[in-house]
């Protein structure tokens, strides 16, 4: 609840507009009718009327076949009456702490956040496109992205990214809601994060296994078709250690035969090609070359 009575008015200002309210003519004076969809609203709206003036609301619900409807009729005094028939640009306070209040009474006659565990976002669904243009430059000027759309008739101010809808939670004091915003938005990162690095092992795994059984087939092909013995001996150390060895990695298999990456996939891709129908004579220079140069790397400097 504000505590000057500035923002006080302010705030149930911005739930007069956000809910579509008008102002009817009450016995001798006028009324600020309130049409609203929830009755916390309709509860914040009568205590903001006692601090304000003291002035007792006619309170009543209605419902119909789709929805509850809270009607509040408030009598307005002389002073204010004047305010509840303003336009937009005109409502718009200067004060910082009463902009506040603005935005506050807005999302509560008009607004919804969704939970973070599902998208970011935030809207209001206000009922002139000066008002939308009011509010959306509001928020850029506490630096919060927002935009401006058209929907059935209505004007839509929305926040979608997460910082964005924080920094209007927190200006319209819902620290409650900050905070449980921030606590689901943080589990769902981290199980982004989780997801997004279990797909990524989980493709190098796979990918890892095919090439594995590719090689493994390819030197069985040849040990049947007896081209492996007719092979230079790094091609068959190789064949032999890959064969004992199908569950390992490209890393893992360089580390056990002390032998670079690159060599031993250039002498498993031999393997796969010849048993594919490359030439077994071709592949006595390449590896010769290969292991000249798998050579040169460990000679001291």
């Amino acid at each position: 609840m504000p505590a000057r009575p500035c923002c006080q008015l302010i705030e149930l200002l911005g739930i007069f507009y956000a809910a579509k309210g008008r102002v009817i003519r009450s016995g001798d004076g006028q009324a600020a009718y309130f049409p609203l969809l929830k009755n916390t609203t309709a509860r914040k709206v009568i205590r903001l009327a006692r601090l304000i003036g003291g002035i007792e609301p006619k309170y009543q619900a209605a419902r119909s076949a789709k929805q509850m409807t809270f009607f509040v009729e408030l009598p307005l005094p002389r002073g204010i009456a004047e305010r509840f028939v303003q336009t937009a640009t005109k409502v718009c306070p200067q004060a910082p702490c009463d902009r506040k209040a603005l935005v506050r009474g807005l999302f509560l006659g008009c607004g919804s956040v969704n939970a973070p565990n599902a998208r970011y976002h935030l809207e209001f669904t206000l009922p002139t496109p000066g008002w939308a243009s009011t509010l959306a430059r509001l928020l850029q000027d506490q630096s919060i992205r927002a935009g401006v759309a058209e929907r059935s008739a209505h004007h839509v101010v929305y926040v979608k990214d997460g910082d964005g809808i924080v920094r209007t939670l927190s200006l319209m004091g819902a620290s409650r809601a900050v905070m449980e915003f921030e606590n689901v938005r943080v589990v769902r990162e981290v199980s982004g994060q989780v997801n997004r690095r279990l797909n990524f092992e989980t493709a190098n795994l796979d990918k890892t296994v095919g090439s594995a059984l590719r090689q493994v087939a390819a030197i069985e092909q040849l040990e049947r078709s007896g081209r492996l013995e007719g092979l230079s001996p790094a091609l068959q150390e190789v064949a032999r250690v890959r064969r004992s060895n199908p569950e390992m990695n490209l890393s893992e298999l360089a580390g056990h035969m002390h032998l670079s990456k690159s060599a031993v996939n250039h002498r498993l891709r031999r393997l796969v090609e010849i048993a594919e129908g490359g030439a077994v004579g071709r592949d006595g220079g390449d590896d010769a070359q290969l292991s000249a140069s798998a050579a040169v790397g460990s000679r001291p400097a």
